[in-house]
């Protein structure tokens, strides 16, 4: 079958999707052409600001090529609509380029978040004027995404795709088959998979065998640092984390992933200058492509909600949950907002004041507003575009998290009758949300998920009941979730397992047990202030006098510019005084 006819077929297969449709090429005249010059100068950013590659290419006018290089370059720091831009750049420079349609195609499929836009990514290639005229390298990879398109659900087509990539690189070995190989495994592992840990390694080993022959190339940084970010092996990853916002710091992306690994070790100060970079970066990115508001690198925010607490600057943290909060009464999507009210309930878990839940979730009266571009923007994103269906599953989110936020703060005042109420609209809700993603997701994980929801539901009633014998066997059961303690990503949330069993043991007098349940959550998550302070309490509780200063030691060291109104700043002092 001519590789054109796959392509139609994948087109095919998502034809209904209303999605923007693709700039639309002229007829074929394939030509091999010799490598592109130099980027040229751009006010956007310098030429070297995002890193550097070589991809083969047996088509495209050099000017194309250069469009071409810089999409790829963006693709690898998650800049999807940079990338986008750029492959769209790459085809007005030469329709004729088969090559810039995969580009344009592979920026709606953002592989390790697993959320694609299937429809925009199949007109893309549909719209290649003669691929068969490519090289069977260039064809592999067509192929390999085609393999991602045509696939029944999100985890599914990713195990395809690392089947594809794993025979693209063995037939075809170069960085661009290693990264995205490297990119593939991970998308494909959870944190309680058995192998999970093999698996990023291997991920790792490929990103760093590119990295020693290019430290240059953003993918090999970017992927090694997602390889390694786990308590287990973040360690190894400090250098790639301390060079990958260098390699390419025009992606705002790029300024955020070192915190992934600063947090992971407890550098607090670096993870929070990381975010602060991310954020600005991504402002103004938006700003000078007249993109609105869903733009900004809210991830990095919801980090600068949460990292301040550690080091005792509740100050800062109350500006940046006030930021998010103006952002979401401005105009937001359903996915920023359900981050926004995810924050409140870290942001609540932190101070205690639950009887602010309202107040804090009360920006989110304001209607969403799902993405736009702003008049006189240069390219309106593609990848931006969503489906009906995942609209309703964004609308359905956002509700579980105002609701989780509600029954937690019921919880923790002890409100059983509202606890109760709350925890049945949460189920009807996520029953709700489960319909709308059986679609999306296989059954497996579906399940895996209902798991975590049944084990969150008993510490809710456990805890709103006042009943610390039940509360702690259903928090002892909610640890065994491996994402508890140690998820894909290190966002240091307002929860951690084994932190909140410490807590809780210590309030029932079994300080010892208490002193081991804190040694796990700093073992995990070190620097955790909240855990220190729990440490140190313990430690008095149990005489362990030396072990108690250290951890004073150790929070002060930590809490040197800290807010002098936070909670245990004074008993540090006074404990360490001589």
């Amino acid at each position: 079958m001519r590789l054109w006819l796959v392509a139609c077929l994948a087109c095919a297969c998502s034809s209904s999707s209303g999605s923007k449709e693709p700039p639309k090429s002229t007829e074929p005249a394939p030509k091999v052409v010799e490598p592109a010059p130099a980027p040229p100068a751009d006010d956007r950013y310098d030429a070297g600001a995002l890193g550097a590659l070589s991809f083969q290419l047996t088509e495209g006018t050099p000017a194309a090529r250069t469009h071409f290089t810089r999409g790829l370059l963006a693709l690898h720091s998650f800049w999807y609509d940079e990338a986008t831009r750029e492959f769209e750049a790459a085809i007005a420079a030469d329709p004729k380029m088969n090559m810039a349609y995969w580009g344009a195609a592979m920026s709606q499929i953002k592989v390790l978040w697993g959320e694609d836009d299937v429809g925009v990514a199949a007109k893309y290639l549909g719209k290649m004027p003669n691929p068969d005229a490519l090289s069977p390298r260039e064809q592999a990879w067509i192929l390999a995404l085609i393999g991602i398109l045509k696939a029944p659900d999100v985890r599914s087509s990713r195990r395809t795709f690392v089947q594809a990539l794993t025979q693209l690189h063995t037939q075809f070995p170069d960085d661009e088959s290693a990264t995205f190989l490297a990119l593939a495994l991970l998308s494909t592992t959870r944190p309680e998979d058995p192998d999970t840990l093999d698996v990023r390694r291997r991920a790792a080993e490929l990103a760093n065998t590119v990295y020693a022959r290019n430290p240059k190339h953003p993918g090999a940084a970017h992927y090694m640092i997602h390889a390694l970010d786990t308590p287990q092996l973040a360690p190894q990853a400090l250098a790639m984390a301390q060079a990958y916002a260098t390699i390419a710091p025009a992606a705002f992306h790029a300024r955020h992933m070192p915190a992934h690994i600063f947090s992971r070790l407890g550098m607090w100060k670096e993870a929070i200058a990381s975010c602060r970079a991310a954020w600005d970066a991504s402002v103004a990115a938006a700003t000078r492509e007249k993109l609105s508001a869903n733009h900004h690198d809210f991830h990095s925010l919801s980090w600068l909600v949460e990292m301040p607490f550690e080091l005792g600057r509740r100050s800062e943290a109350d500006a940046a949950l006030t930021t998010y909060a103006d952002a979401v009464r401005a105009g937001l999507g359903h996915q920023h907002r359900m981050q926004y009210a995810t924050e409140v309930a870290s942001y609540l878990r932190r101070t205690g004041e639950w009887a602010r839940v309202d107040e804090l979730l009360q920006p989110l009266a304001s209607p969403a507003v799902e993405e736009q571009a702003l008049p006189g923007a240069r390219t309106a994103p593609s990848a931006t575009c969503t489906q009906p269906v995942a609209a309703s599953a964004g609308e359905l989110a956002e509700k579980v998290a105002v609701l989780e936020a509600r029954a937690l703060a019921a919880s923790m005042q002890r409100d059983a009758a509202g606890t109760k109420r709350l925890v049945g609209e949460l189920d009807t809700v996520r029953k709700q949300l489960r319909g709308a993603l059986a679609s999306m997701m296989p059954a497996d994980v579906l399940a895996k998920q209902d798991a975590v929801h049944t084990r969150a539901r008993a510490v809710l009633l456990a805890r709103a009941g006042g009943n610390d014998r039940a509360l702690l066997a259903a928090l002892r059961t909610a640890a065994t979730d491996a994402s508890a303690e140690t998820g894909g990503e290190s966002n240091p949330s307002g929860f951690v397992a084994h932190e909140e069993i410490g807590e809780l043991l210590a309030r029932m007098g079994d300080h010892k047990a208490a002193a081991a349940a804190f040694k796990l959550a700093l073992t995990d998550h070190p620097g955790r202030a909240r855990s220190l302070l729990g440490a140190a309490r313990t430690q008095v509780a149990i005489k362990d006098l030396i072990g108690a200063k250290a951890s004073y030691e150790k929070l002060l060291a930590q809490w040197s510019n800290a807010d002098a109104s936070i909670d245990g700043l004074a008993e540090a002092k006074t404990a360490v005084a001589p």
